[in-house]
């Protein structure tokens, strides 16, 4: 059941339907992923299962074609599962970004300006369409009582975002629920991610 839900998420992670091709960012945080827990050894046989060459280095802002994006990333997740990756890729976001995580002094602070985060990763593209694209995935709604996030992308990567967000709850010391009410996944138009704090 976790291979197949996690081979369903790299089609996900990777199918970029505007043609977009993909960032070297998060092809870059699955090789990490892979040789925290496995090894350098680990690394090299994921790259040669995925036909990419052994010298290949992925830069944050370069694009990369994405059959070699999809080939990566379901080898990747025959070792590794979701929560592997959001792990990865939050403490990744603490080192490369600190300063995201000093201005704010609540988990919910720091959900407020995910988005602008976000869109730091669209830098590279060099189509102004395509950067566009990325800045339209997210929409806020700050209410007194919850934080309502809107996401809408053919990525569909809600679950990755609810993964991210507990390491986030869990970085400030305080207590978070996602209730997703709405999912692409189950056919809605976007993800309506609603998160109240306790």
């Amino acid at each position: 059941m976790l291979l197949r839900y996690s081979q369903i998420f790299a089609v996900h992670l990777i199918s970029l339907r505007s043609g977009v091709m993909m960032l070297g960012y998060p092809l870059k945080l699955l090789l990490n992923a892979i040789e925290s827990r496995f090894g350098t050894e680990a690394v090299a046989q994921l790259l040669a299962a995925a036909g990419v060459p052994a010298d290949r280095v992925y830069r944050l802002n370069e694009s990369y074609a994405d059959d070699e994006a999809l080939r990566l990333s379901i080898a990747a997740f025959q070792r590794i599962s979701l929560e592997d990756v959001a792990k990865a890729f939050f403490e990744d976001t603490l080192v490369r970004f600190p300063a995201f995580f000093q201005m704010c002094k609540t988990s919910r602070q720091f959900l407020e300006m995910q988005p602008e985060i976000h869109n730091t990763f669209a830098i590279g593209l060099q189509r102004p369409e395509e950067r566009q694209a990325v800045q339209d995935k997210f929409r806020l709604e700050k209410l007194t009582d919850e934080l309502v996030v809107h996401y809408r992308s053919p990525n569909r990567l809600c679950e990755m975002y609810k993964a991210i967000a507990q390491h986030v709850f869990k970085h400030y010391r305080e207590k978070g629920t996602i209730d997703e009410p709405k999912c692409m996944n189950r056919g809605d138009n976007e993800c309506e991610l609603r998160i109240r704090w306790s």
